[in-house]
């Protein structure tokens, strides 16, 4: 159960930071001229924050449960996600490549869980 509600989070974490980094846009300045700056909107900032908890639950998943099985599924997963955050938020359009790519990664995903029984 912990493995679930621990991949839940992630999944959630990590499309997050990406969609908040996206709808940031260039707020990120870096500066190194008279010493070190940096600053970033707060809509960078958020999705900064929610990739560095993504990636702490990324590494205790695959220290944790078999990696053979979480890497392929949750990315596919992610990359599911992606592509509809993309269309629906950012107005990005589907091609028929790409809706048959998620059609096949669904495929997996689904193999591969009966196959992890």
């Amino acid at each position: 159960m912990v493995k679930y509600l621990l991949t839940i989070v992630y999944l959630i974490c990590t499309t997050g930071g990406i969609t908040f980094m996206k709808l940031g846009g260039d707020s990120l300045k870096l500066g190194l001229k008279d010493g070190f700056s940096l600053s970033m909107g707060w809509k960078t900032f958020t999705g900064f924050l929610l990739y560095l908890i993504s990636f702490l639950l990324w590494q205790r998943l695959i220290v944790k449960y078999d990696l053979s099985i979480m890497v392929p599924i949750v990315t596919g997963i992610v990359q599911i996600l992606v592509l509809i955050i993309g269309h629906f938020v950012f107005k990005e359009s589907l091609s028929t490549l790409s809706i048959f790519g998620a059609i096949l990664i669904i495929a997996g995903i689904v193999l591969m869980s009966f196959g992890s029984r």
